[in-house]
């Protein structure tokens, strides 16, 4: 990801951070709660599998093994995967890169995935960047959020009605070869923001939440500042409902990240990540290792999460 710097003024993001901070309605006692146990432990099991492959850089062995670890588990948690293959070309030449989608649904021949109507996506990358010399295994630069989204995929198999609403969506081809620019960077979810730029409204998902650098333990959350309001207003809410808005703010700039071709395909996408991580001295550093990650900074997000997901999807 990369951060965009513009002049902006203090009092307009403070406005902006302030205007949306109420709570979401309850709709009543007899609403079905999430079982939010979610359990950092299991999110991080999951992070440590990933950083044992080594560096999942495109087309590599590692990263082979790494969506069939994610495909095998999300299997099992009753998720069906659809993998997304193409190839792209990049500073150094064509490679391949693959996306993982996953529904739930008893039966696979009963998903239809070019509608997305009613979906609300829940996104990660799970690549590493090539940086030569440097074996960068990115705990948190892609393993943390998707560690939370494995989690967040078992605890939602135990609530079907809310689960067939979801998507989760695991890029590949996040990182830049080079830098970031139009055709360097984003591969996945370009790729993936192709379809849904000429689909039917009503066939397009509802919004996305993308994850990335969610494991840091002085973990702050700050989505750029074009972020779509209604978003932020419902982040800004799970958080305060779950006692943790005091890490919840806003970052000065725009950021480029996964989010920004679903925005351009007409999906409303917010970036939930730590953007002052990327100003530290783990990022892209050999330092992003598994001491990179907390237990407690991987539940607060997977239960902000579970809890969007309940206010958004109300169930009695």
């Amino acid at each position: 990801m990369m951060l965009i710097r513009s002049k902006r003024s203090r009092s307009l993001i403070y406005c902006i951070a302030c205007a949306f901070t109420g709570l979401l309605a309850l709709t009543g006692c007899s609403r079905k709660s999430i079982d939010k146990v979610f359990s950092g432990k299991m999110a991080y099991d999951h992070i440590e599998t990933l950083v044992g492959y080594g560096p999942r850089e495109p087309g590599t062995k590692a990263i082979a093994k790494a969506q069939s670890y994610i495909e095998t588990t999300l299997n099992g948690y009753g998720w069906k995967v659809s993998r997304q293959i193409f190839n792209d070309q990049t500073p150094i030449g064509e490679k391949r890169f693959v996306n993982l989608r996953a529904r739930f649904s008893p039966n696979v021949d009963d998903l239809d995935w070019k509608d997305g109507g009613g979906k609300l996506l829940i996104c990660s990358h799970y690549d590493t960047k090539i940086i030569e010399g440097i074996n960068f295994v990115g705990a948190n630069d892609g393993g943390s959020s998707t560690g939370v989204l494995i989690e967040l995929a078992r605890i939602l198999s135990k609530d079907p009605e809310r689960a067939k609403k979801i998507e989760f969506v695991f890029f590949d081809g996040e990182e830049a070869v080079i830098d970031f620019s139009a055709t360097d960077g984003l591969y996945g979810s370009r790729y993936y923001g192709k379809y849904w730029r000429s689909a039917p409204k009503d066939k397009k998902p509802q919004s996305a939440y993308v994850l990335d650098l969610v494991g840091d333990k002085n973990m702050r959350i700050d989505p750029p500042v074009d972020s779509p309001l209604h978003l932020l207003s419902e982040l800004y809410s799970a958080a305060r409902q779950i006692g943790k808005k005091s890490l919840f703010g806003i970052h000065s700039t725009p950021i480029t990240d996964d989010h920004v071709p679903l925005n351009a395909a007409g999906i409303p996408a917010l970036d939930i990540i730590d953007s002052n991580y990327i100003s530290g001295r783990k990022w892209h550093q050999e330092g992003d290792d598994l001491t990179s990650v907390s237990l407690k900074s991987l539940e607060v997000i997977g239960n902000v999460v579970l809890q969007i997901i309940e206010n958004r999807f109300p169930v009695n």
